[in-house]
């Protein structure tokens, strides 16, 4: 009987290193399972934007700018027939929207952060040159402004399909083939 004293001890032993385990689990960074959401949102949007461009005429290196926005205009069709409800927050959702401006406060803030804004009005657009709305194709008369190397430092990446873009205070995930606003941030820097 000895072993049993032991086997039931041992079991207990088991039980409550599993049950503490499980509640560490359960603890997990809620800024990573933001960051994972994130990553998911931007992989299934990339797919959408693969799948589209299957169906547009390629984009070819030419300097024929009419021919440059004849492409970019067929494959943002394709991506809007296949988002035709898209709408603001989808992939910026309001909890990761948080979590975006939390990651750039730092560098929007204080000394670096007077020099970063700095940085960003060098080549910015006048304000609301720029239609910032989903689906909506970034103006071509309007400059790209420069994303500041430590304000892209901070964000999560991006594949080659997407890029960031401050455009007056607010941060716009932007389609680079297709020339397209996927979804934006309203007032990420303040």
């Amino acid at each position: 009987m000895p072993n049993l004293g032991r086997t039931v001890i041992a079991f207990a032993l088991f039980s409550l290193w599993a049950s503490s385990s499980l509640a560490i689990a359960q603890e997990t960074n809620p800024d990573a399972k933001l960051q994972v959401d994130y990553q998911e949102r931007i992989k299934k949007y990339v797919e959408l934007h693969k799948n589209a461009a299957k169906d547009a005429p390629p984009i070819k290196e030419t300097k024929d700018a009419a021919a440059i926005k004849a492409a970019q205009d067929a494959l943002a069709a394709k991506i809007r027939a296949l988002r035709p409800n898209a709408r603001q927050g989808e992939i910026f959702t309001p909890d990761v929207a948080k979590l975006v401006r939390k990651l750039m406060h730092p560098q929007v803030t204080g000394a670096q952060g007077a020099e970063t804004k700095e940085a960003m009005k060098e080549d910015a657009p006048p304000p609301k040159a720029v239609p910032v709305k989903v689906n909506a194709r970034y103006p071509d008369e309007q400059p790209l402004p420069t994303m500041p190397p430590n304000l892209l430092a901070n964000l999560p990446k991006l594949p080659e399909e997407l890029e960031y873009r401050i455009v007056g205070k607010d941060l716009i995930l932007r389609d680079v083939p297709a020339n397209l606003i996927v979804d934006f941030i309203p007032a990420a820097i303040r």
